[in-house]
């Protein structure tokens, strides 16, 4: 006799796939069509990178503070003979957060900043999961941004501190000057034991710019995500908006004058 789930249940399990499909979403990067497999990168992660490495492919990634640019996301699951696809744009600001913004094949929204996780949907609600209430989700929101900023401000080194680094290059050839043109792949294992249940491994690509980032799963399922157009232009006001809407209404208010009283209003005509 199979037995029946109580409501409270189903919306237990509801609730934990709707996270953990928005965790799978969160992650970004660049420009390759086919899925893989996680045997494809078993060579990488027997290559440790070393700190002069990291160094020299830090030298080649330097964008600054903000970044933003659109994407595209290929999930290919085990039960699934096609992947599914999604499209949509994404935006960062080293000092605010990350916004990762679906456009097809339905629009939704989600916040990394401050250690919350924010998702909003095409009506504008939004639900904030904090760090202290999902560990999951707050070692996402805790290490998502500083992996970000990491790998377009090209502060490769300062991954240490969360991830195990391994680094190879699409050439035999690791000179200085064959790094400048040949293509590289960084492979990431979270420290953290809350991210590494999440996401396992992650590898990044790239040439002179961040192109891919895939995400293995242990169970074989794989999510590659590609970038295209990325640049370092300051965010625009809807981007800050969705991320910390508080800033944005405080930089609206009028400035007050240098010793800190209102400015006076000027006197009416009679």
């Amino acid at each position: 006799m199979i037995s029946a789930f109580r409501p409270q249940q189903i919306t237990n399990r509801l609730t934990g796939l709707k996270l953990n499909t928005t965790l799978l979403i969160t992650l970004l990067a660049v420009l390759c069509v086919q899925t893989v497999q996680s045997a494809s990168f078993d060579a990488l992660f027997e290559s440790r990178a070393d700190n002069q490495q990291l160094e020299k492919l830090t030298d080649r990634l330097e964008l600054g503070e903000n970044a933003q640019g659109k994407f595209t996301q290929y999930r290919q699951l085990k039960v699934l003979k096609k992947p599914l696809i999604s499209h949509g744009q994404f935006a960062f600001d080293s000092s605010l957060g990350l916004v990762w913004q679906q456009t097809r094949p339905f629009p939704s929204t989600l916040v990394l900043k401050d250690g919350e996780l924010i998702q909003i949907d095409s009506s504008g609600n939004r639900q904030i999961t904090k760090a202290s209430e999902s560990q999951g989700a707050g070692a996402l929101a805790e290490t998502m941004p500083k992996l970000l900023k990491a790998l377009l401000s090209g502060e490769i080194t300062a991954l240490n501190d969360q991830f195990n680094l391994y680094l190879i290059h699409s050439k035999e050839s690791t000179t200085s000057s064959s790094l400048q043109v040949n293509g590289w792949q960084l492979g990431l294992v979270p420290k953290d034991p809350l991210m590494l249940k999440v996401i396992p491994q992650m590898v990044l690509q790239g040439e002179n710019q961040l192109r891919s980032l895939t995400l293995l799963s242990s169970n074989g399922d794989t999510s590659r995500i590609e970038f295209e157009q990325i640049n370092s232009d300051p965010l625009d006001e809807e981007m800050k908006q969705l991320i910390s809407p508080q800033s944005v209404m405080e930089q609206a208010k009028p400035l007050a004058s240098q010793d800190g009283l209102p400015e006076p209003k000027p006197k009416q005509k009679p």
